[in-house]
């Protein structure tokens, strides 16, 4: 194995070991998880559990208070700035709240409660992404990095660099794909995929029962991608590529799993 292999082989461990801490302090980061759950919006719905909590109209304590919501009240997170959460309430008046505040709404016992700086709702605003997958291409291992942009929530481009690698061959693609994901507000949303690229194989072994050197290729994709939480998002894909040989067409398919961060 080369120096390449190992670098994407050692990304994929700490690929695997960041889901398993991050997913860990996730759930484990509330003892009152039961009181928050998720709307349509992708936004941290609270109950309020002390008496009252006071809405400002602006981040900070000289911005007059407006709107007070009561005990036993909902109220969805908006967005965070600095120690300041903007809310909803029930009745959909909006207000900035002190993180301090709210933090002891959450928590009867007084104890700092972790509020979500980064949710859902900011993962559907968020342009930048960047990845690690891995799989299997036909009986190959493959490894891919992915940097992509989204202009839009619902449509987006990425760029690929990948190695496949096995005891018989062993090689790289590069590519852009086109992402189409027309439900980003549901928490598990499919997408698909269209890109076309490059195959380099540097053995001139046979793979799919065709030796591929140098070819274009273009593939096709169906997958979904779940919200972690905090920066992280979970993608599973199965793609399909034809591969132009010197020859003729070849098909051939993958399977990839990995994960994603967002900024």
């Amino acid at each position: 194995m080369n120096l390449r292999s190992l670098l994407y082989l050692n990304l994929a461990r700490l690929s695997l070991a960041l889901i398993v801490i991050t997913g860990s302090q996730y759930a484990s980061a509330n003892p009152l998880e039961s009181l928050q759950r998720w709307n349509e919006k992708g936004e941290a719905v609270l109950v309020v559990v002390e008496p009252f909590i006071e809405l400002h109209t602006g981040a900070g304590r000289g911005y007059p208070i407006h709107f007070v919501i009561e005990q036993g009240e909902e109220v969805a997170l908006i967005k965070r700035r600095t120690n300041w959460y903007k809310v909803r309430s029930d009745e959909g008046k909006e207000g900035w709240v002190e993180a301090s505040q709210l933090g002891r709404t959450l928590q009867p016992s007084g104890l700092p409660a972790d509020l979500p700086s980064v949710g859902h709702g900011e993962y559907l605003k968020s342009r930048w992404r960047i990845g690690f997958t891995t799989g299997q291409l036909e009986a190959a291992d493959a490894y891919s990095i992915i940097v992509g942009y989204r202009p839009f929530s619902y449509l987006g481009v990425e760029a690929e660099a990948g190695e496949v690698f096995d005891a018989s061959v062993t090689g790289e693609y590069l590519g852009m794909n086109v992402i189409l994901e027309p439900f980003t507000q549901w928490r598990f949303s499919p997408f698909v995929s269209l890109g076309g690229g490059n195959m380099v194989f540097e053995q001139r072994q046979k793979l799919a029962g065709e030796v591929i050197d140098n070819a274009e290729y273009f593939s096709g994709g169906l997958g979904a991608q779940t919200y972690l939480g905090r920066n992280f998002v979970v993608r599973a894909e199965y793609r399909i590529y034809s591969v132009s040989t010197v020859n003729e067409e070849v098909e051939l398919s993958e399977w990839k799993f990995g994960f994603s961060s967002f900024f």
